[in-house]
């Protein structure tokens, strides 16, 4: 049975993850004791020139020249990884640089690395008093590769109903949430941290149909009326707007438009009673994590707009055009989900947040911060191929760190959804 299946690939997945950590721990506490017999094998001529570096690296800071500061304090350290004062000189430095982040990481690092003696320990102490004046530290290993923890013999598309999406199972990962300085289009609400999805769950192949919609519709009654609609002039609210006419023609294997944060809400609370399974909305973390499918790139692709990838607007002889295109027109993305990118704006479950700083880190919504606001990702037919100077609907909209968010009653016709079950 498929629940059997299911249960054995979480059970295979816990195995894999912990094997994991476990090397993981392995290769930190080899580092360390590397670091700490490289520390204790230094020559008194090493550590009096690293002693020199540091003072000097000391008068530079009380004389406010704080860069100057971090480049002495990072030569001692490279001479020395455990040189805590050193490490502790360089938190203040670059806390008085504006720089409170990477601060706190190298005061968590004073906290967290081993002792060579104890004359560290009033280091250590004052450290410890100084990161509490600041933010969470940054985190490392953003820099990192992602990780995929795909187990052999895994289930890969499913459908629990006929009327049911098809469902592809998306593999537990690890990857840097949110886009690196420097990246195009990136906005200031991208800070990088480290996500960790420890749990195989499955999405929905598509965004969720039109076809599929209606049955919900017809057998519920729900009424979903108002939308902005595209037309000549831009969009514009038409109060009798709505999913079965969204302003361009559809079939029943186009993704549903005209949608809003609580339609798609009560979708998933009727299939998940209907079907017996648990239905609802992605966490943002999960979507970027399936939207990645394992890649870190700006887009699933690559780090450059490719057309021919997604339903975007301004696409010379591609399907689409200001409207929507049936589910699996264009390529799927790594883990074999189709229209990740564009066709429609999708809603996620969190609370939007304008700065990453208290994210949760485990894959869960973000409930707390600005829940007026519901956070929406993906892109849509309304953006375009091309950047033109002033227009705000460029493909950067399309990247796998871009979020934005939206009041969650407005109706756009280029706003749909998908889901994810739990297995």
């Amino acid at each position: 049975m498929a629940e059997d299946r299911f249960a054995a690939l979480k059970s295979r997945t816990a195995e894999l993850i912990a094997r994991h950590d476990d090397e993981a721990k392995a290769r930190r506490e080899a580092q360390e004791a590397a670091w700490l017999a490289a520390s204790r094998g230094l020559s008194d001529g090493q550590r009096q020139a690293i002693k020199a570096d540091r003072d000097k690296a000391d008068e530079l800071l009380k004389a406010g020249d704080a860069a100057g500061a971090e480049v002495l304090y990072r030569k001692a350290l490279a001479a020395d990884h455990l040189d805590l004062a050193a490490r502790s000189g360089l938190g203040q430095s670059l806390a008085k640089q504006g720089k409170l982040a990477e601060a706190a990481r190298e005061f968590t690092e004073v906290v967290t690395l081993p002792l060579v003696d104890d004359s560290a320990l009033m280091t250590r102490t004052m450290a410890m008093l100084a990161m509490q004046q600041m933010p969470p530290p940054a985190d490392p290993r953003v820099a990192e590769p992602s990780l995929v923890f795909s187990v052999e013999d895994k289930p890969t598309e499913f459908q629990d109903a006929p009327y049911a999406p098809v469902m592809t199972v998306v593999p537990a990962g690890e990857f840097a949430m949110g886009s690196p300085e420097g990246e195009q289009f990136r906005l200031p609400n991208e800070q990088q941290h480290r996500v960790r999805i420890a749990y195989p769950l499955a999405f929905t192949k598509y965004n969720v149909t039109r076809g599929e919609f209606a049955r919900f519709v017809s057998e519920t009654g729900y009424e979903a009326k108002g939308c902005n609609l595209e037309g000549t002039g831009g969009m514009s609210y038409d109060p009798d707007g709505d999913w079965r006419t969204p302003g361009f023609d559809q079939e029943d294997d186009h993704p549903v438009a005209c949608i809003n944060f609580h339609d798609a809400s009560a979708y998933a609370a009727w299939l998940s009673e209907k079907t017996g399974h648990s239905y609802r909305l992605p966490s943002e973390a999960e979507w970027e994590h399936a939207m990645r499918g394992g890649t870190s790139t700006t887009y699933y692709w690559g780090d450059i707009w490719e057309p021919g990838r997604a339903n975007v607007d301004g696409q010379p002889g591609q399907p689409g055009g200001r409207s929507t295109t049936p589910g699996g027109t264009f390529p799927p993305n790594p883990f074999g989900l189709y229209d990740m990118a564009g066709n429609v704006w999708v809603w996620l479950a969190d609370c939007y947040n304008a700065s990453y700083n208290g994210a949760p880190t485990d894959g869960s919504a973000w409930m707390s911060g600005n829940c007026a606001l519901r956070v929406r990702r993906s892109g849509s037919w309304f953006n375009i191929e091309k950047t033109i100077e002033g227009d705000y609907r460029q493909p950067g909209r399309l990247r796998s760190a871009s979020r934005f968010a939206s009041i969650p009653s407005l109706r756009y016709s280029s706003f749909g959804f998908r889901l994810v079950r739990d297995l």
